[in-house]
């Protein structure tokens, strides 16, 4: 019997060493736990719009909120979370949001830091600095289509660029006053920057040695004019290089073609469907419905491109699926919908239902 125990316990231990260095060794060894989750907390009873008995066209999915990086309900956790613990996020204000499919990222402007989520391992960093110069208040996130990232610092009046390993590669060259929403077009390898500050939206093309150089500079401060801007903040470009400009103050939408001519112009300041208050994330579905984030009124708002109004969800409040003072918006090639919960300090993640085939 002692003999046996003996070596009972010793197939245990071997056991046990044998699974731990599967989980440090990862997937890549054949040694793989399953699916892990992705970093979200799946809803409890996940909202939709519009409600019952129309067919939904938006669902709740989940949040990402301070504390433990959660995996989706059936997901599973790697045995090294299980041993070491999942790992934490701290979210103070997120701000800008964008993902090139493997990891998210997220501009925490009141942290002055930029979260880094992977989406398929669950792991998390913090990106707090640009070589020796700390972060101060990051707004604006764009992936350059190579593993690497853009980040925007309003305070900082500085572009910066980061490879794939987080090294800082460079800066856009331009004398910023306040730059906030970035959009990258990695078909012709052009930079966006939202210039806040100068009413105004700045096209940098990028050379193949990574290089920026300013191609043009759209805008200028006012109301009437083709190129009329008034404190602009986010931008998003779609797979034919259009650009799409939250005219913040102005409470519209304006969209240029590649060339940077300006087409077309929907919304008004009102609080009905499809007016605005304080305009903010925009972004397209593969379907090319435009979406809008509208801070003041809490709500995420559906248009066709002709500036129809389609549909709005979110809504003021706490619970999961509700949103206070959202910011930026970004959606992915899956038409998963991200959504900066600046008020409650979260992401709020829904998700775009295709109807019919």
């Amino acid at each position: 019997m002692m003999t046996r125990t003996g070596h009972g316990k010793g197939v245990s231990a071997a056991r046990f060493w044998r699974a731990l260095a599967c989980a440090l060794l990862g997937v890549a060894a054949g040694c793989g736990p399953g699916r892990v989750g992705p970093p979200w907390r799946a809803s409890a009873k996940p909202s939709v719009w519009p409600l019952p008995p129309a067919a939904p066209c938006i669902r709740h999915e989940g949040a990402i909120a301070s504390g433990e990086i959660g995996g989706s309900r059936g997901g599973v956790l790697s045995l090294l979370d299980l041993l070491l613990g999942a790992p934490k996020i701290q979210l103070g204000t997120p701000h800008g949001i964008a993902s090139d499919g493997t990891t998210l990222a997220i501009a925490d402007s009141g942290r002055g830091v930029v979260h880094l989520l992977d989406l398929t391992r669950r792991r998390y960093r913090v990106l707090d600095a640009a070589g020796d110069t700390l972060l101060r208040c990051p707004i604006g996130v764009a992936p350059d289509g190579e593993g690497g990232l853009f980040v925007s610092d309003s305070v900082l009046a500085r572009v910066f660029h980061f490879s794939a390993d987080r090294r800082l590669l460079g800066e856009a060259g331009e004398k910023f006053v306040r730059p906030t929403g970035l959009a990258y077009d990695a078909a012709r390898r052009r930079l966006h920057v939202v210039d806040t500050g100068a009413h105004a939206v700045h096209t940098f093309q990028q050379a193949p040695d990574g290089g920026m150089t300013l191609l043009r500079t759209l805008g200028s401060r006012g109301h009437e004019g083709p190129g009329a801007l008034n404190f602009p903040t986010h931008a998003w470009v779609d797979g034919a290089g259009n650009l799409y400009v939250s005219d913040s103050m102005n409470h519209r939408i304006r969209i240029f073609d590649p060339d940077g001519r300006p087409t077309e112009s929907f919304g008004k300041a009102g609080d009905g469907s499809g007016d605005f208050s304080k305009a903010k994330g925009v972004a397209a579905d593969s379907e090319g419905h435009i979406y809008v984030v509208d801070s003041l009124y809490d709500v995420v708002q559906i248009f066709d491109r002709s500036g129809r109004f389609l549909l709005a969800f979110g809504g003021s409040g706490r619970a999961e699926g509700l949103l206070w003072l959202p910011t930026g918006i970004f959606i992915d090639r899956e038409d998963r919908i991200y959504v900066a919960d600046s008020g409650n300090s979260r992401v709020e993640v829904y998700r775009y239902v295709r109807q019919g085939p």
